[in-house]
């Protein structure tokens, strides 16, 4: 039963003066942490579909499912659409907000377990590893929707403890909306859902006493609780039924994730390479030193509380080998969660370091090397992303790759202004659509800017001649994101080059002119 001065009377007894100004540092760490040059990393491709969603979902209504023409959920497109109200003018700040928000609220998920678990102090303490571990960190800043599942997952484990201890079907509800939110983010969820299901190995100590009808009641009554939040869970995510698209997100799952028929066809297509590739993705994002913190925390876990280890384990293992063997394609964000697994067992571990008389002076020294060496891992995410520290599939992705879209903004800019000086909007063809430069340039033009883009791939020889009859009314830009070779019969100028980290891409803005072409060149593009 709900009751306020139940809640009153708890905070009045556990939190003091001193604990008030320990928050509010915190919060105050993490906020400067995300918001400090938020829109300074060059914009990834990605969050140029995701943005340009919500900005359709905010201006028509009747696309609020647009996300699921790609198979996508649409939490990240609603959530989006606040932060465009907000900022209007600034569609890569709103979109990134999302981000920021979701991470605080994987941040207040953290701090609620570890309290939960053992005490202020190890929220504490966990709360700044979650705040500078460089994992988070990045993704925190990001309009992408992997914040968002990295949270959901830590209240998922947070109410699956929660559940298993009180059996209570207000705890129950309330995990039920926490796990249909959570549906809405990733089709991914549904795996932690699932994992809630080994809560009741925490019974056992019941079935060592030999209470064995203690252990079948207690488990009995979980099972029937946590078939409530699967209900719950699935009337939220049966809302994207509303739309004819509902069934591109089972289809692009298989396009990530094995089907049954391949995996029974071939079980270990993946296996040995992403059992390589997991640790190495979370342990170089998470930043390598809170591994062995991790894996301290986790063996002094099961050596102390054998169930609680256990069950922790649990969440380590199975995710590992579901991954391994049906992940058709493995990105680091999309093993988030073990980075939120790394800081709740380190945390432990340090912990258990003050118990140590020989290492009780050590904690905070080895505390304090761990964070610095995450700091300094930080710096650059925040100041220099050129030089940030990432396995070579995400510095693709995100830094020299054609996916990370280096001077998109000033880009614009360059076709605001020449559209102000025209009578007529100037258009621009871009090298890609979905997915690709085209809604990266979108992202940063405004309802009233005077120009057209338009998203052509591949973008070729005849689009861009085709194009050139347009040039006397109008002034015609091309932008490539992929080609770096360029034909000298073709009828462009060089505007700006637009260096990427790694010197293998470049954005290049071409215009197109006709000024200097030879006879034989105007008479082919007149038969085109």
């Amino acid at each position: 039963m709900f009751d306020y001065q139940t809640i009153f009377s708890f905070l009045k007894k556990n939190i003091k003066k001193k604990d008030v100004v320990i928050l509010l540092i915190l919060v105050g760490l993490f906020f400067l942490m995300r918001l400090v040059n938020l829109t300074k990393w060059p914009i990834f491709s990605d969050e140029g579909i995701y943005i340009r969603w919500a900005k359709t979902a905010w201006k028509d209504a009747s696309w609020r499912f647009i996300s699921l023409t790609d198979g996508r959920q649409p939490l990240q497109t609603w959530a989006t659409i606040p932060f465009l109200k907000l900022f209007p003018h600034n569609a890569l700040l709103a979109g990134r907000l999302f981000s920021v928000l979701t991470g605080f609220t994987a941040l207040s998920g953290m701090f609620c377990l570890l309290y939960y678990l053992w005490g202020k102090k190890a929220a504490y303490i966990g709360a700044l590893l979650h705040i500078f571990i460089p994992y988070f960190l990045f993704y925190d800043r990001m309009a992408l929707v992997d914040s968002a599942v990295n949270a959901g997952f830590i209240w998922i484990l947070f109410f699956s403890l929660l559940l298993v201890k009180t059996r209570k079907l207000d705890v129950a509800l309330m995990f039920g909306f926490v796990g249909g939110f959570a549906s809405l983010a990733k089709s991914s969820m549904r795996i932690f859902l699932a994992l809630s299901a080994m809560a009741p190995v925490l019974y056992l100590t019941d079935w060592k006493k030999r209470e064995l009808l203690t252990t079948v009641k207690k488990t009995l009554n979980y099972f029937i609780l946590l078939a409530i939040v699967i209900v719950i869970s699935l009337l939220f995510y049966n809302v994207q039924r509303l739309s004819p698209f509902f069934h591109y997100v089972a289809m692009k799952n298989t396009t990530f994730v094995m089907t049954l028929d391949e995996f029974l066809t071939s079980p270990f297509a993946v296996f040995w390479r992403n059992i390589q590739l997991i640790p190495l993705y979370a342990s170089w994002e998470a930043g390598w030193l809170i591994v062995p913190f991790s894996v301290f925390g986790l063996y002094r876990l099961v050596k102390n509380n054998r169930l609680l280890g256990m069950y922790m384990l649990l969440w380590f293992v199975i995710p590992f080998f579901g991954i391994a063997f049906m992940a058709k394609v493995l990105f680091p964000r999309y093993i988030i969660f073990y980075g939120s697994l790394f800081v709740i067992t380190a945390t432990y571990g340090l912990m258990e370091l003050k118990k140590e008389k020989k290492t009780i002076y050590k904690r905070g020294y080895l505390f304090a090397i761990l964070l610095v060496t995450m700091i300094l891992l930080d710096m650059p995410m925040l100041f220099a992303p050129a030089k940030a520290s990432f396995p070579e599939v995400d510095r693709g992705q995100y830094i020299e790759g054609a996916t990370a879209v280096w001077g998109a903004q000033d880009l614009v800019q360059t076709l605001r202004t020449a559209a102000n000086n025209e009578k007529e909007p100037v258009v621009v063809l871009a090298e890609g659509d979905f997915g690709l430069v085209a809604d990266v340039l979108r992202v940063f033009v405004q309802d009233t800017d005077r120009i057209e883009i338009r998203g052509l791939w591949p973008l070729s020889e005849e689009d861009i001649f085709k194009a050139m009859h347009e040039v006397p009314e109008r002034r015609v830009f091309v932008v490539f994101s992929h080609r770096d070779e360029f034909p000298s019969h073709w009828p462009i100028v060089l505007i700006k080059k637009y260096e990427k980290p790694g010197n293998q891409k470049a954005l290049y803005l071409y215009e197109i002119k006709t000024d200097a072409l030879s006879c034989d060149v105007l008479c082919k593009s007149e038969h085109i």
